[in-house]
């Protein structure tokens, strides 16, 4: 039994059972023991997962030709680039030298804000951006922005399937809520009334009809930083990237147990309370709750697609062409490149089963011809 897990049995034997919510935030971003605190929150080929910054850094290029039009259609003396939840930092050095070699005028004036809880991540990431050091400022939370509102585009990539989340239970035609507790020293699930009203209210004007038993996750706290960011963003653009669908077929009753997996050393396992603190905790985004709670905010949907048509249609064939065209008398070891480009946007690799949502604060008229004709259609249906 490591630390971690003794911490949160002895919580619960000393004040009860607690949320999921309460326990995953405890196994993924306890101070010392959190899985992504402590530093064992390992991305890539040695790790537990892969994101698509370390799949190529072709990702990172195109999300940039993405902002670098964004900037445009802002048009404001001073822009700000905020990413939330950097890592090491590899999407940031992909963007940034991107930006700054495609278009030096738009480097110069622009700011990188990089907003990341934990000090191990940090670290790292200051490691990896050490030529844009000057360009980059470090902040725990958006807290921090220094009482401006900033102008510019503010993005995301796999962060909000990482937000503590509720797990909750239909049953005899009512929700209840599931609760981590502990019986003869093991970690039991137990379900009870949901522990605040909000969890009900989440599907008050959705029309979802759950079976019997079904269970899903409820994450509040995407709604929560959707409200930070715009007490902080005076005009722009937000991008989030993460797997999930929206409502109708996430909680489709074919998903009977929820999306939440546990992922260790890349294999997928349904044990959150097995290696606490050492494995990663995640669950399917719910894009309609963005886009609505958007929308209540004034913040509007500009488009929502999958990972792989926005790859397209912000140019990731070109880089492929001009990849071509600069390696032309190594195109062997290119090829190599290429199949992990095609990674990131084919249908039946990472192109369908992430999404991609494009959001827009006081732009308005702005957008007209904003995004971009498509060079071809990926047959998907994201409506």
């Amino acid at each position: 039994m490591n630390n971690l897990t003794k911490i949160i049995k002895s919580q619960i034997r000393d004040f009860g059972p607690i949320t999921f919510s309460e326990f995953m935030e405890l196994a993924l971003y306890h101070p010392q023991y959190g899985y992504y605190s402590s530093g064992n929150g390992r991305i890539g080929k040695e790790g537990d997962f892969y994101t698509s910054p370390h799949v190529h850094s072709a990702f990172g290029k195109v999300l940039a030709n993405f902002i670098m039009k964004s900037l445009d259609i802002i048009d404001e003396e001073k822009l700000t680039i905020i990413e939330l939840g950097t890592g090491k930092g590899l999407l940031a050095i992909d963007i940034l030298t991107h930006i700054k070699n495609s278009n030096p005028e738009q480097y110069d004036r622009s700011n990188y804000y990089i907003v990341e809880q934990s000090d191990h991540s940090k670290n790292e990431s200051r490691k990896t951006l050490i030529d844009h050091s000057h360009k980059i400022k470090w902040l725990s939370s958006l807290d921090e922005v220094e009482n401006e509102k900033v102008t510019g585009v503010v993005i995301s990539n796999e962060l909000i399937d990482a937000l503590s989340f509720h797990r909750a239970k239909f049953m005899n035609g009512n929700l209840s809520e599931i609760y981590v507790s502990v019986e003869n020293d093991k970690i039991t699930e137990v379900t009870g009334k949901p522990s605040r009203e909000d969890l009900e209210e989440y599907f008050k004007n959705i029309d979802i009809q759950f079976r019997e038993g079904q269970e899903f996750e409820i994450n509040l706290l995407a709604e929560k930083l959707l409200r930070e960011i715009d007490g902080i963003l005076k005009k722009g653009f937000i991008l989030t990237v993460d797997y999930g669908y929206l409502a109708s077929e996430l909680f489709s009753p074919e998903r009977m147990k929820g999306t939440y997996k546990c992922i260790y050393k890349h294999s997928i396992n349904e044990s959150p309370y097995n290696k606490i603190g050492e494995q990663d905790i995640t669950a399917h985004v719910d894009f309609s709750n963005l886009i609505r709670a958007g929308e209540s905010l004034k913040i509007n949907k500009v488009q929502y697609t999958t990972q792989g048509q926005f790859l397209i249609d912000w140019g990731i064939l070109d880089l492929i062409n001009r990849g071509i065209e600069e390696k032309s008398s190594q195109l062997r070891s290119f090829e190599k490149e290429i199949q992990a480009i095609k990674n990131l946007f084919l249908p039946e690799l990472m192109g369908d089963k992430f999404k991609v949502l494009i959001q827009e604060k006081s732009l308005g008229r702005a957008l007209n011809d904003f995004y971009p004709e498509s060079p071809f259609k990926i047959s998907f249906n994201v409506l």
